[in-house]
């Protein structure tokens, strides 16, 4: 198949674009028929309803890309609890003692994933 000139790096589909240009000619007739203060908003209108339309559909068939055991990291979530951890210990130390315990193992946690996962 030739590639279409107008897109570079596109298939050429003659019936395809036809109707795409077909009904992007209507579109703009009736556009074109409302009056000079409407055109504008008409055309956001129908350029919001087009890019809705077809992104809903591409986010229907894309598959999900990340996996819920990625979505936590432990490394990430030790370096917060550490820095919750350090006023907690002057103020109230016996919980700071314990929030930086569990801060160290999550980050040995998180190191061991880290260097497992590669």
């Amino acid at each position: 198949m030739a590639e279409d000139p107008r897109t570079p790096g596109r298939v050429a589909q003659p019936e395809l674009d036809a109707e795409v240009e077909n009904l992007a000619r209507r579109i703009a007739e009736l556009v074109n028929t409302a009056g000079v203060e409407n055109r504008q908003d008409l055309r956001e209108y129908a350029i919001e309803l087009l890019k809705e339309q077809t992104e809903r559909d591409d986010a229907a068939t894309a598959p999900p890309s990340s996996n819920p055991s990625q979505a936590f990291s432990p490394l990430a979530f030790a370096i917060l609890v550490g820095l919750v951890s350090l006023p907690l210990l002057v103020l109230f130390t016996p919980l700071g003692m314990g929030l930086f315990v569990v801060a160290v193992l999550l980050g040995i946690w998180g190191l061991i994933d880290t260097f497992v996962r590669r």
